[in-house]
């Protein structure tokens, strides 16, 4: 019976664990970089918006975040979508859970807290790309957002 030190072929599993762990590790990293597809989020997380970017999408006119202040930001991605910057966690963004047509000019954007835990504690922006609904058809359109978690409401405006 050993009392201490490694058995024939410990290194061997050890470093098979390892390299089972760093592959697993890659795959979660790249993952988390693709785009989501609707109801999906970036890795799985049910998100509403038609697609969820990490950071700021092509095409962007709109106002640039302010990490320093991290209040969301509205601006269009392109002639028929538009986009709701939020910031926080890089690993666990804000998640869309619901856009609703108040009016012809006027959309309210829900957000709620990210389902992943443990988070990284960094700030960055992600982008809730949306297809602006038919029915909102009157300019400027006012973009109502709100966090589930926090009683603040933000009107935004798209020009």
């Amino acid at each position: 019976m050993k009392a201490s030190g490694w058995g024939r072929g410990e290194p061997r599993r050890l470093a098979r664990v390892t390299a089972s762990a760093m592959v697993l590790a890659g795959l979660l990293a790249l993952a988390g970089c693709v785009p989501g597809a609707p109801g999906n989020g970036p890795i799985g997380d049910g998100s509403q918006a038609d697609r969820v970017v990490k950071g700021i999408p092509d095409g962007w006119a709109g106002p640039d975040p302010d990490l320093l202040n991290v209040d969301p930001v509205v601006g269009w991605v392109n002639d028929t979508e538009f986009g709701v910057i939020t910031q926080g966690s890089s690993s666990c963004p804000a998640i869309a859970s619901e856009l609703q047509v108040l009016d012809a000019d006027e959309v309210r954007v829900e957000f709620g807290p990210s389902r992943h835990d443990p988070c990284t504690a960094d700030m960055a922006a992600t982008t809730h790309v949306f297809e602006l609904p038919s029915s909102v058809s009157e300019r400027p359109v006012t973009v109502i957002v709100q966090f589930t978690d926090y009683e603040t409401e933000y009107v935004l405006e798209l020009e």
